[in-house]
């Protein structure tokens, strides 16, 4: 066996899961009703579907991130709670094998369910408004493609350096925690939390161009301001704080370094979760 072999078998596994295909028609059958049911106020039909691409925007950024976890989770955890990493081990198999081998089907399966959620809204979009923008569709898919990547990369990582369901559970949905909520809660949000440790704790004066560039860290603001490319100027997100109305940001909380925020996301976590399952003891 090798890396595809694995890939191969994992993804053949998973597409059997019940869960994994009521979740996809869950949200299959959501987005399409978004899709269809959306009307922009005294729009025309490009504008009106442009407003339905960024709704779909705020959809996904909530909920995409909990669908990637849940699919990635327990991908090679899952393996070392039942033993059969044992047998994937004896084939032979690498453990890099093994670990890119899941990350692969993982990847594909999210993937596979990006595109599904799409297309069933922009079929939806397509029939009300009779108009379909390709570029901007195509911008937005790509950008949620990176987006989801990045919570499967965290959550195979995860998996990898738990050796029990319950621990990949917690890690999965601790990453959610920290990752997700922690930016969008209000009153305590990780803004909300740096500014008082650095004006009210520390005594230091206000500096927004300091709290972007830290809440930039998180995905899901690299989502939020990376998709302002690929909208037009009259529907970008207001991701970041000026500090006077429509002054410019510095150069490191551009639309561009949200691929950097990703490629990192993407990388990283990787890294050291096969660095931590390369050394666990699977016995």
């Amino acid at each position: 066996m090798s890396i595809r072999s694995v890939a191969t078998k994992d993804f053949k596994g998973a597409r059997r899961s019940r869960s994994l295909w009521a979740v996809a028609t869950v949200l299959g059958v959501l987005t399409a009703l978004i899709g269809y049911s959306f009307q922009g106020y005294q729009t025309t039909p490009l504008e009106s579907f442009q407003q339905l691409m960024r709704q779909l925007v705020v959809l996904v950024m909530l909920l995409l991130p909990i669908v990637a976890l849940v699919a990635s989770y327990m991908s090679i955890a899952g393996e070392r709670e039942s033993g059969g990493i044992k047998f994937l081990l004896s084939v032979p198999n690498t453990r890099r094998d093994v670990f890119l081998g899941k990350l692969v089907s993982r990847m594909a399966i999210v993937t596979v369910g990006v595109v599904f959620m799409f297309v069933t809204a922009v079929a939806g979009g397509y029939a009300r408004n009779g108009v379909l923008p390709l570029g901007l569709v195509a911008g937005v898919v790509a950008m949620t493609i990176l987006y989801s990547g990045t919570f499967v990369s965290i959550a195979v990582a995860l998996s990898a350096g738990a050796a029990a369901r319950s621990r990949a559970i917690a890690a999965a949905f601790g990453s959610y925690f920290v990752l997700v909520l922690l930016f969008i809660v209000p009153g305590l949000n990780l803004s909300a939390i740096i500014r008082w440790v650095h004006q009210t704790l520390l005594g230091f004066d206000r500096n927004l161009d300091l709290y972007n560039a830290i809440t930039y860290v998180s995905p899901l603001t690299a989502y939020r301001q990376g998709t302002n490319m690929v909208f037009p100027e009259a529907l970008e997100q207001r991701v970041f704080q000026r500090a006077q109305e429509g002054g410019e940001l510095p150069a490191y909380l551009a639309e561009e370094v949200s691929l950097l925020v990703f490629a990192v996301w993407l990388v990283v976590p990787l890294v050291l979760g096969y660095l931590r399952f390369k050394g666990a003891d699977l016995q």
